[in-house]
C-alpha cells in the first residue's frame, strides 16, 4: 500500500493481523518518530520486555539487516508479538545494496505472522521490486516535511494533541522560530505544555508571551524582531537582532537562521507575485497561507520591494556557501540582512 499515512498505520495496528513490514521513509524525522512510537505503543504490555528489538544499519547493510531479519523470524519464547525496528541504511534507495534487497525480498515472501518489521530510512525508491512486495504485505509511510507555509496549520494540530490552543501571534512566532524543522517544533510544543501547566493555564491557552518565554530572548530576536526590521528596511535594527540571536548560539544556529531569512525572502517573492497581479492583502494571505496581520505586513513590504526580492535570495545562496565553507557567520548573514534591508528601502 504505497503512500500510506499515519491513519492507515493506526487502522492496521488496530486489526487482528498486523502488517508484516512497515517502511517509514522521508525527510520528516518527527513524523517518522511518531509512526515508530505508534507501533511501539500498540505492542501489548506483556510483550514489551522481550518482544521489541532495535538495529542500526550502516555501511554493511546486508550483514546488519540479516541480523535484524533473523531476530524478526525468531518467535517470542512465550508467544505473542515481536517488533523489530531497523534504522538507517541506504538499501531501499536508488543504487542500494542489492544483497540487502534480496535478503529483504526473501523475508517478505515468507514473513512470520508473529512479527512486525519496521524499517526507518531516509529514502525509498518506488521502482525497486521490493517496494511492490512490501506494498502487498505491509505499508509504506512517506513522511514528507511540511512546507513552511503549512507550518502554522501543523503547529495548531500538534498543539491540539497536547491540549493547547495557540493564539495566531503565538503560532506565527513559533513557525518563524522553528521554520520547517518539525522535530524542533515538537520539542518547543512539549516545552510549552510544561510551561502552561506550571503557569496554571490548564494546558489550554498559549499566547505570545508564553512562546517568548519558551524560546528565550535570543530566539525571539531571530523571529519577529528580525523579520519586522527586514521588512521595514531597518538595517541597524536587523543587525542588532542578528547579534542577539548569534550571542552564545550553538554551531548549527547560523544555518538555521539563514533558513528563516530565506523563508522571509520566499514569502516576499510570493507576496510580490500576488501584488504584481493586481492583488491585495487577501490575495497575499491566500498565497502565503498565513494570518491576516502577517499578510498585511508582507503586502506592504511587497509593494516597496516588487520583483527585486530575487536579489535577496541570491544573497542567501552566497551566504549558504560562506557558512558551509567555514566563513564567519556574522559576515555571511550580514550580507543577507543588508540585501533584504536595502531592497526593502527601494
Amino acid at each position: 500500500m504505497k503512500g500510506a499515512g499515519l491513519p492507515d498505520l493506526k487502522t492496521a495496528l488496530a486489526s487482528a493481523t498486523w502488517p508484516a513490514v512497515v517502511v517509514v521513509c522521508g525527510d520528516d524525522d518527527e513524523a517518522k518518530e511518531r509512526a515508530l512510537r505508534m507501533i511501539l505503543a500498540a505492542v501489548p504490555e506483556e510483550d514489551r520486555a522481550t518482544g521489541i528489538e532495535r538495529f542500526e544499519c550502516g555501511d554493511d547493510d546486508a550483514a546488519a539487516l540479516g541480523r535484524a531479519l533473523d531476530a524478526a523470524r525468531t518467535a517470542p519464547l512465550l508467544g505473542g508479538r515481536r517488533v523489530v525496528i531497523v534504522a538507517g541504511g541506504g538499501y531501499l534507495g536508488a543504487g542500494g545494496d542489492e544483497d540487502a534487497q534480496r535478503l529483504l525480498e526473501r523475508y517478505v515472501e515468507h514473513a512470520p505472522e508473529h512479527a512486525l518489521l519496521a524499517l526507518a530510512t531516509q529514502k525509498m525508491d518506488g521502482r525497486l521490486g521490493i517496494a511492490k512486495k512490501i506494498g502487498q504485505k505491509g505499508l509504506i509511510l512517506e513522511c514528507t516535511q511540511p512546507k513552511e507555509r503549512d507550518m502554522p496549520r501543523w503547529l495548531g494540530e500538534r498543539a491540539s494533541e497536547r491540549g493547547l490552543r495557540l493564539s495566531p501571534r503565538a503560532v506565527q512566532l513559533l513557525a518563524d522560530a522553528c521554520g520547517a524543522d518539525t522535530s524542533l517544533a515538537a520539542r518547543e510544543l512539549d516545552k510549552l505544555a510544561l510551561l502552561a501547566d506550571g503557569a496554571g493555564r490548564g494546558k489550554t491557552e498559549v499566547d505570545e508571551s508564553l512562546v517568548e518565554l519558551a524560546l528565550g530572548p535570543t530566539r525571539v530576536a531571530g523571529a519577529f524582531a528580525l523579520e519586522d526590521a527586514l521588512l521595514n528596511g531597518q538595517a541597524a535594527a536587523a543587525l542588532e537582532a542578528l547579534d542577539r540571536h548569534l550571542a552564545g548560539a550553538d554551531a548549527g544556529a547560523p544555518l538555521a537562521l539563514l533558513g528563516r531569512m530565506a523563508a522571509i525572502v520566499r514569502r516576499l517573492a510570493l507576496a510580490a507575485g500576488a501584488v504584481g497581479r493586481g492583488g491585495g492583502e487577501n490575495d497575499v494571505q491566500s498565497a502565503l497561507g498565513c494570518h491576516p496581520f502577517i499578510a498585511q505586513k508582507y503586502e506592504r513590504a511587497a509593494r516597496r520591494i516588487g520583483p527585486r526580492a530575487d536579489r535577496a535570495l541570491a544573497a542567501c545562496v552566497v551566504a549558504d556557501g560562506m557558512l558551509k565553507s567555514g566563513r564567519d557567520p556574522r559576515a555571511a548573514l550580514t550580507r543577507v540582512v543588508l540585501s533584504l534591508a536595502a531592497t526593502a528601502r527601494r
